[in-house]
């Protein structure tokens, strides 16, 4: 078994799979992957099971240290890794030696990076999940000289038809959504400035929810507690508009005025604050295409 040493952890570093599933009736969140999509192409250069555990990294700035031979991949956020003095770049096979240092620097583009290994790390799996989540898992985030075990697979990748481009991230992206329960209860003003105008994120944003800066007024009635899941959006009473992500709870008050897609959750989740965006409203017969 591999060590690695987180010497420098960044701001909010976790391991993410699928999530957790099924327990939603016990009030336990799904947690997972912010960016889906990110995560599942780490894992599949990775050659791996497309739901295997990654890290998670938030923003960059992370050094790591590795004791064993090991190959990974890096995907999701537009980020320089350095592998001691030689740099990489994102979606493609990496090669580390026992005793390198990897450095993921601050992300130029996007909010959430992925880093698949071709083996496993050996964290604590709970109610089928490695997911960190607060109040379940030992830790919510590696800290700075926190360690993690890694396995190295035996099963080497070739490095030369590895390299996946980049994605590229839009100055003015349409996230796809359908309508939520309440949505029909909107005038057609109130719909308009949902799914016709331009919205702004706020810095108010983490793995449980995303904070617009617009506001919309209405009168809808709170409602009783109802069942949301990550990528609902719901309607405060003072007119917030608020996006729930995967850590979010599984119950809510609020109207349900929309729900994104997964292609949307991941699409938003790497969008920066400030960042100006529409919501692309999808129906049901689209999402099957």
């Amino acid at each position: 078994m591999g060590k690695i040493v987180f010497i420098k952890a960044g701001l909010f570093t976790t391991i993410q799979d699928q999530g957790r599933l099924g327990f939603v009736d016990k009030g336990i969140p799904t947690s997972g992957p912010m960016d889906e999509s990110s995560f599942h192409l780490a894992n599949l250069l990775a050659r791996k099971n497309p739901d295997a555990a990654c890290l998670e990294v938030y923003m960059g700035n992370v050094l790591l240290y590795f004791t064993e031979n090991c190959q990974i991949v890096c995907t999701g956020a537009y980020a320089k890794i350095k592998v001691d003095s030689k740099v990489y770049g994102t979606n493609e096979i990496i090669n580390i030696s026992a005793y390198s240092k990897v450095n993921i620097a601050t992300f130029r583009q996007g909010q959430w990076l992925y880093l698949a290994i071709n083996g496993y790390f050996d964290s604590e799996c709970i109610m089928g999940s490695q997911s960190f989540y607060q109040e379940i898992t030992p830790l919510a985030k590696f800290r700075d000289n926190d360690i993690l075990t890694f396995s190295s697979s035996s099963n080497f990748i070739p490095t030369d038809f590895s390299k996946v481009k980049p994605r590229g991230f839009s100055n003015s992206p349409q996230i796809p959504v359908f309508p939520g329960p309440s949505f029909s209860s909107l005038s057609k003003a109130q719909q308009h400035a949902l799914t016709d105008s331009s919205l702004t994120l706020s810095p108010i944003q983490n793995r449980m929810g995303i904070q617009l800066v617009e506001k919309i007024k209405h009168s809808l009635p709170e409602l009783i507690s109802s069942p949301v899941y990550p990528g609902t959006v719901q309607l405060t009473q003072a007119g917030k508009i608020i996006i729930l992500m995967k850590d979010a709870q599984v119950t809510g008050g609020y109207p349900r005025v929309l729900q994104l897609t997964s292609k949307g959750i991941s699409m938003l989740s790497q969008l920066r604050p400030q960042t100006k965006f529409k919501f692309q409203l999808v129906m049901q017969k689209e999402l099957a295409t």
